[in-house]
């Protein structure tokens, strides 16, 4: 039976940067096998947005599909190689 690892996950956050907004992405990870508390581990990708767009939640149904499918995919990539659920 393998060692169990500490799971993985995808931290989505926005960000002010240089006077706009970002939508980062960074990789996260448990702190410790089976806590409810988890560290930010590696920068994944970063997108500018604007602000105007951000506030009036005007996102074309390809944008969010692709945004979910982006998170999901490397959220199942954990999973595969025993750091998801």
């Amino acid at each position: 039976m393998g060692r169990e690892k500490s799971k993985r996950g995808v931290l989505v956050r926005v960000i002010r940067k240089d006077g706009a907004l970002a939508i980062r992405l960074d990789d996260a990870v448990q702190v410790e096998i089976g806590s409810d508390l988890w560290r930010r581990d590696v920068f994944v990708t970063e997108g500018a947005l604007e602000e105007e767009r951000f506030e009036a939640m005007k996102f074309d149904d390809k944008e969010l599909a692709d945004f979910g499918y982006y998170v999901l995919a490397r959220l199942y990539a954990y999973k595969q190689v025993g750091e998801g659920p």
